[in-house]
């Protein structure tokens, strides 16, 4: 009985041995199983996370520079605001291209002079205009080049830097694009005038001035001719276009 008992306890310990083996190979295998588990799903949620992360067309916030005054001191900050490319806001210039149109009205025989114009979109949409009574002893030449000096300047005090100017009078415009400064130049204050503002610092390119025929100009033609009816001779803005009719 000693022989079969040694060999029955042998048998028994090999068992165990073995069962302790299986029990471990179970374990680690679980184990790792659990380690893939976890690690798809991190895989997985990687890539939703890399999904929602990208940015949508069309709706990416757009950072606008904004500037603020504080105690008279200039201060500048960034923040970011929802706005379509189209549509984002400049809050201290304004870099859109915008047409103004300008004219002079002279009546020598009364005597009466003013000028008057407006501005515009590339497409043709009414912005604002203005007109201002002038001395009425100003010569015609002198009232159109006053008509572009005061429109540039009124459009420059609006915070517009990319502009277009537009002028019936062709002599006029001829002269102030003349590169060459002549003597005739030089002794026309207006012309001094008008080519120190376009050649301000101020514009984001400097503005181009083209002659037009006086039938494309009768908008800023009736502004002009609204002045004669004034008293006052300060520049008058005009928001609404039908308040010029």
């Amino acid at each position: 009985m000693s022989g079969s008992g040694g060999r029955k306890n042998e048998k028994d310990s090999k068992e165990d041995k073995e069962g302790e083996g299986s029990g471990w190979a179970s374990t680690f295998w679980k184990v790792a199983g659990a380690v893939g588990a976890v690690a798809g799903a991190a895989v997985v949620a990687g890539s939703v996370y890399s999904i929602l992360k990208q940015p949508k067309a069309d709706v990416t916030p757009y950072r606008v520079q904004q500037t603020r005054h504080h105690n008279h001191h200039h201060e500048e900050e960034e923040e970011e605001a929802d706005v379509a490319p189209y549509r984002v806001q400049q809050t201290q210039y304004e870099e859109e291209l915008v047409i103004l149109y300008v004219d002079g009205s002279h009546k020598p025989d009364i005597p009466l002079a003013a000028c008057g114009g407006f501005l515009c979109n590339t497409s043709g949409k009414w912005i604002c205009g203005f007109t201002q009574k002038l001395d009425p002893n100003l010569r015609l030449d002198q009232v159109e080049k006053q008509a572009i000096l005061t429109g540039l300047l009124w459009v420059q005090g609006m915070g517009k830097r990319n502009v277009l100017v537009k002028s019936d009078r062709e002599e006029a415009v001829k002269s102030v694009n003349n590169p060459v400064i002549s003597k005739s130049t030089k002794d026309d204050p207006l012309i001094c005038d008008i080519k120190k503002v376009l050649d301000s610092p101020h514009w984001k390119c400097k503005p181009e001035l083209i002659p037009i025929l006086r039938d494309e100009n009768k908008v800023a033609d009736k502004l002009a001719n609204k002045a004669h009816n004034f008293t006052s001779f300060n520049l008058q803005h005009f928001v609404n276009r039908s308040d010029i009719l």
